[in-house]
């Protein structure tokens, strides 16, 4: 064999030998591209998996959460419900889990799927579990006035009050009628035309029930608009000097008593017009939609309408008297029971309706003043109930020169980093010189607010949160604007965290008997994503 041969032999063994090598490594690597492409065949899936269950976990958390923090079952069975509309029904395959996240008006909702694969075997994964969670806030309408069981002064407590009402502040709720001048402090009922802040529906106070009790009792102290005058010294001339024997009650000389500094001053007063003030009380149970309170159902038999009344109270609480008025005697100065809810109370917001148009005679000019009271079978269970004015409130103080500062709104922690909004109306009368409004944090959170704005009488930046109350403000909205910090935090869990305050401070040889409006909001959608 020629050299010329041979070379050509060796080289024509060696080409044979790389062919050989190239279709081995062509191969392996074609195993490992189509292994490649099989398991995007199953990360696309698990993708597709993921964008379900974030849907289904953000629409169970948004529709479950309105229920928060009163009816925490029905949060639950409603996220459940709506992950189910959404194609994850909790199955073999598939969990869905509400729970509270943290605070009592925040839902989490985790959803997970497990999703056999279908190439994935070939790298030892047989199936795969794709988890999605979504945390929902709810910010009802704000609470106002009062943390505990009881909303305005309570001169009968009888053992009911629970042990959270301490610092409330002296006052009394108030429902004009619609004659009522607005110029007088309530702004919501006065039915002229010229007032764009006449609410035809009244005003609504909320009960919130947060644990189980076996009953629940609703009671109006004075339901009823029996005129005394704004400091207690029309009609009760000889009231309070009755024997107790010719009177429906066991202590005439402290019940019955004149002036604005007797404990049961209510202060009910007339301003004219014809025929007397009637006031309707209703008591509505829980609703799905805590912002329509007409939506709230009205419970049977907890619907009264309390007749006013003008005179001679002297001869009308006195039983041998011929102008003896049994209604009136029976209604002056008493808690008197509004609705009984026996055979098992679930948690949950009731809601008290109180109105004075269209249930009587509309052509009566008058302020109606009274308390509110929720008690159950036992204190712990009291403690467990909160009466609060429901986003809007009028309230009557009859109170001493001097501070009195009173619970303005709750604000719960989740609204760090907001703005809260507070209107005032009619802050004026009987202030003198010096005489301050001021808006306070909780008492776990500090001493003072910084970044306040008023807008109305008093304009721009408030110091410390405080305005210069004057004669100036009767008859005018003031608003004030705080800013919630974005380290804002405070104790949602107790019944007396998270409540914004509000300081009155009246100065010297002022003698306040004030009628006033307020209304309060967090900015913002009520029910948000937060997570």
């Amino acid at each position: 064999m020629t050299p010329w041969a041979w070379a050509v032999r060796r080289r024509r063994a060696a080409g044979s030998g790389e062919r050989g090598y190239v279709a081995i490594m062509v191969g392996l690597l074609l195993t490992v591209l189509l292994s490649f492409c099989a398991f995007a065949v199953d990360v696309g899936n698990w993708y597709f998996t993921g964008q379900r269950a974030q849907r289904a976990a953000d629409a169970a958390a948004l529709g479950g959460v309105p229920y928060l923090p009163g009816d925490t079952a029905s949060a639950y069975t409603t996220a459940r419900d709506l992950a189910a509309r959404n194609e994850f029904a909790i199955g073999t395959d598939t969990t869905v889990t509400p729970k509270v996240d943290g605070r009592p008006t925040r839902l989490r909702v985790t959803v997970s799927r497990t999703v056999k694969n279908q190439f994935g075997w070939m790298l030892g994964l047989d199936q795969t579990t794709i988890t999605r969670s979504s945390v929902a806030d709810y910010a009802g309408p704000v609470p106002m006035g009062s943390p505990c069981n009881g909303y305005g002064d309570d001169p009968y407590p009888d053992g009911h009050r629970s042990s959270n009402c301490n610092g409330t502040g002296q006052f009394w709720a108030n429902v004009g009628s619609p004659q009522a001048p607005k110029s007088n402090g309530d702004a919501y009922q006065n039915s002229m035309s010229s007032n764009t802040d006449f609410d035809v529906n009244g005003y609504f106070y909320s009960v919130t029930v947060t644990k189980p009790v076996a009953s629940l009792t609703i009671e109006a102290f004075d339901p009823a608009l029996i005129a005394v005058g704004d400091k207690c010294d029309t009609n009760l001339s000889g009231a309070d000097s009755l024997p107790a024997a010719r009177t429906v009650v066991p202590d005439p000389a402290t019940r019955y008593k004149a002036g604005a500094t007797s404990g049961v001053c209510t202060g009910d007063v007339r301003f004219g017009g014809t025929g007397e003030v009637a006031t309707q009380f209703t008591v509505r149970s829980p609703s799905v939609n805590q912002w329509d309170p007409l939506s709230y159902p009205t419970i049977t038999g907890c619907q009264t309408t309390y007749a006013g009344f003008n005179g001679n109270l002297g001869n009308a609480l006195d039983k041998t008297s011929g102008s003896f008025n049994a209604t009136v005697a029976d209604n002056f100065r008493q808690w008197k029971q509004l609705c009984k809810i026996t055979g098992g109370v679930t948690p949950g917001t009731y809601l008290i309706q109180v109105k004075t148009n269209g249930v009587g005679n509309d052509a009566a000019s008058g302020h109606n003043r009274f308390s509110l009271r929720a008690y159950t079978e036992s204190s712990s269970g009291d403690d467990g109930v909160a009466v609060a004015g429901y986003a809007k409130m009028a309230m009557y103080g009859n109170t001493p020169a001097g501070t009195s500062k009173f619970y303005l709104a709750k604000v719960p922690s989740g609204a760090r980093g907001q703005l809260f909004t507070v209107r005032l109306f009619d802050i004026g009368d009987g202030a003198t010189l010096g005489s301050t409004v001021k808006v306070l944090p909780p008492s776990e959170v500090g001493s003072s607010f910084s970044g306040c704005t008023g807008s109305g009488v008093q304009n721009g930046a408030l110091t410390d949160c405080t305005i210069n109350v004057s004669s100036a403000y009767n008859g005018q909205w003031q608003q004030v604007s705080v800013p919630i910090p974005t380290d804002y935090s405070c104790n949602d869990s107790s019944a007396v965290g998270c409540w914004l305050r509000l300081e009155f401070y009246y100065g010297a040889g002022s003698s306040p008997a004030d009628t006033t409006s307020w209304t309060a909001n967090v900015a913002g959608d009520p029910v948000r994503l937060v997570e």
